[in-house]
């Protein structure tokens, strides 16, 4: 059956369109002030395109060539959709150009129109190049006499803006330098020096109060504002435990490695490159690498700081080792290409070529696999967002394009003292640690340094970092691991465990000391009085660093960060105690200084809650570090990493792409959920106290 016959229109209404665009030209010719022109340039644009049903058949106006994706009026409104703010930036500079594309032929408006639309607009919608719009405007513009000097001016502009804007200035990425050098340096192509081992710290914030001449001694901030009285015990309230805070130690010691000659020098690099576990030269790298199939010596690690601290950080470094060794033989094994292969007629020519670049593309993805952990289980767990949410708070959601690089500062190495959120046993361990080494550094008659650092205050001024460490190894060994000399010479120990000949440690071993730090509740960090008293000494030099290094006040940095200052000492702290304690030791808030007041400060609701200023800045921090690093920006790509490689750094997409649940099942064949290994509901929450999971 047929339908209805189609209702034919007459020949008066088949004008009406062309009628109402020549009543709208013809207003804009005569009537529309320059303001009225912009708004309307849309509606032209829309109503010659609705017009325009067939294309045009001279040399002018060239037909689109075959693609998949739209072409023609289609492509031009679905990009005028996408992209509608753009066409707000159109100013009264464009309105006589308008002018002149309406005194053109018709169609010839409509290919110059679409032209200026396109360029327009294609800020965030790709450009079809298969619609042969750029050929036919220049079909056009050759054509036009000089009194259209104007539209060309106006056309032509755009579309040199545009090729010239396709080459992003300045250079920042250079072929050849897709991996780390050993001391972080180079990671700004432009700025070589930005960031690398052995540089100054930066300021961020300028100090505008007028000094403080009565300061309180450091002593008396660390009894009266710090210090956990004895007995007490504040467990985290949302159920936080030691493995995160393990993870945070590796990464504040990945940035931070005061000079305990000079405390303006930072030892280390400014990027989150884990040159804990490769060390911040070429020489350090080598004292730990086999030199050979890009390996690293068995379950090896360069930091000699993490060896007196609880045995779980040095655990998560054994980790990270073993991950590098992992990842050096699957590549070999797969060997993409044979760009692993050397020899006659290969790419690499001899077998310490092969070494170099499977131990440097081993190091970029181990990086990948760090820098997953960060954003999949870190950050996500300091901002409160539950294990297993799809909601990722991604530093990289937009593209990213250093030029200047990472470099970390003094108030941000003050930032990352966590020391108040230390769990009870640990705090328990670091009290022995401590009575037994400053014992020991005493009988010695050293003297206290006025530095900070892990057990710096045991450094005597000008004495070899070396023969300190080892001095502190041998002590540590003689109380708390009990290792035969022989065992030393197969690399760093950890205690409560022992190296086996061939110099891995026992995966039983390892799973242990990480447990010990998953089923133990982290402290609550804010409102003050939480910092264990073993760590006076570690504080004190703290707070002599700061003051050295004249950082800012409290309220400065808050205002810095756009906060609001602290009024009262009630605004500080929930503790009453500590309240009068900052009123008798600074007399007025703004007087409170940067370091104090970061750890006595409210802290937030929710997540690892840090104290609001902290919290704060930790973001502010993180976001920097992640998008200044042009490796971690630009580099982890398969071109670099190999596509297994780009892969096995996406994560598992069963745990919501996290990796470190992989890393710990993986690493670890030894172990299983029957004799002490984790089990899959504790792999998802492995930052929360055990059946406390929030």
């Amino acid at each position: 059956m047929l339908g209805p016959s189609p209702v034919r229109k007459t020949p008066e209404q088949q004008k009406q369109p062309e009628n109402k665009v020549n009543k709208l030209i013809q207003s804009i010719k005569h009537d529309m002030d320059d303001d009225e022109l912009i708004k309307h340039f849309k509606v032209i644009v829309e109503n010659i395109r609705r017009k325009n049903k067939s294309p045009r058949n001279d040399t002018k106006r060239l037909d689109p060539t075959f693609s998949s994706s739209p072409t023609g009026a289609k492509w031009t409104l679905d990009a005028l959709a996408e992209n509608i703010k753009a066409a707000l930036h159109i100013n009264s500079i464009n309105t006589g150009a308008i002018k002149d594309v309406l005194s053109l032929p018709f169609k010839d408006q409509l290919t110059l129109l679409t032209a200026i639309t396109e360029r327009l607009l294609s800020k965030n919608a790709p450009v079809n190049d298969r619609n042969n719009t750029f050929e036919s405007v220049m079909n056009i513009l050759g054509n036009l006499g000089p009194e259209y000097s104007e539209l060309i001016y106006v056309v032509t502009k755009p579309l040199v803006t545009t090729f010239y804007d396709d080459l992003k200035k300045p250079f920042t990425n250079y072929v050849g330098n897709q991996f780390r050098t050993a001391d972080g340096s180079h990671n700004a192509i432009m700025f070589p020096d930005i960031g690398k081992a052995r540089t100054y710290y930066t300021r961020t914030v300028t100090n505008t109060l007028k000094n403080n001449v009565n300061l309180p001694s450091p002593k008396e901030v660390f009894d009266k504002l710090l210090k956990r009285p004895d007995g007490q015990f504040m467990k985290h309230k949302g159920g936080i435990n030691m493995m995160l805070l393990y993870l945070a130690i590796i990464i504040t010691h990945d940035l931070f490695y005061t000079d305990s000659n000079n405390p303006m020098l930072n030892l280390t690099t400014s990027y989150l490159d884990l040159s804990s576990l490769y060390g911040y030269s070429r020489a350090d790298q080598e004292s730990i690498r086999q030199m050979n199939q890009g390996l690293l010596k068995p379950d090896q690690w360069f930091d000699k700081r993490l060896v007196i601290q609880p045995a779980g950080v040095a655990a998560l470094m054994v980790v990270f080792s073993r991950n590098h060794n992992y990842i050096a033989k699957k590549l070999l094994e797969i060997n993409e290409n044979k760009r692993f292969s050397y020899g006659p007629g290969q790419l690499l020519k001899t077998k310490e070529e092969q070494d170099e670049v499977l131990f440097q593309t081993a190091r970029l993805i181990n990086n990948g696999c760090y820098l997953n952990i960060i954003i999949h289980d870190y950050i996500r767990t300091i901002i409160g967002t539950t294990p297993d949410s799809d909601f990722l708070f991604d530093p990289f959601i937009t593209p990213s394009d250093p030029i200047y690089g990472n470099a970390v500062s003094i108030e941000f190495n003050t930032i990352y003292r966590w020391h108040a959120a230390i769990g009870e046993k640990d705090a328990e361990w670091l009290s022995q640690v401590m009575t037994i080494l400053t014992g020991e550094m005493t009988k010695n008659k050293t003297q206290e340094s006025q530095h900070p650092g892990l057990a710096r205050y045991l450094i005597n001024k000008g004495v070899q970092e070396d023969s300190i460490f080892n001095q502190l190894m041998n002590d540590f060994n003689k109380h708390f691991i009990h290792a035969s000399q022989e065992e030393l010479t197969r690399g760093i120990p950890i205690a409560g465990t022992h190296r086996k000949e061939d110099g891995s440690f026992p995966d039983a071993d390892i799973i242990h000391a990480l447990r010990t730090g998953y089923e133990q509740s982290a402290s609550e960090i804010g409102n003050g009085r939480n910092t264990p008293a073993a760590l006076e000494h570690i504080e004190i030099a703290g707070i002599n660093q700061a003051r050295v290094l004249n950082t800012c006040s409290f309220n400065d940095f808050r205002r810095f960060l756009n906060l609001t200052a602290l009024e009262t000492f009630e605004d500080f702290s929930e503790n009453v105690e500590v309240q009068e304690a900052l009123k008798e030791l600074y007399g007025t808030p703004d007087q409170v200084e940067l370091y104090a007041g970061l750890m006595v400060e409210r802290n937030k609701p929710t997540g690892l809650r840090l104290p609001y200023t902290m919290g704060r800045a930790i973001l502010s921090d993180a976001i920097n570090l992640l998008r200044n690093d042009r490796i971690l920006s630009k580099e982890l790509i398969p071109a670099n990493l190999t596509n297994w490689g780009y892969e096995y750094i996406q994560g598992d997409p069963e745990s919501n792409n996290r990796i470190f649940p992989t890393l710990l099942t993986l690493l670890f064949p030894d172990t299983n959920p029957n004799n002490g290994g984790f089990t899959s509901e504790e792999l998802r929450t492995l930052f929360n106290v055990p059946n406390e999971s929030t």
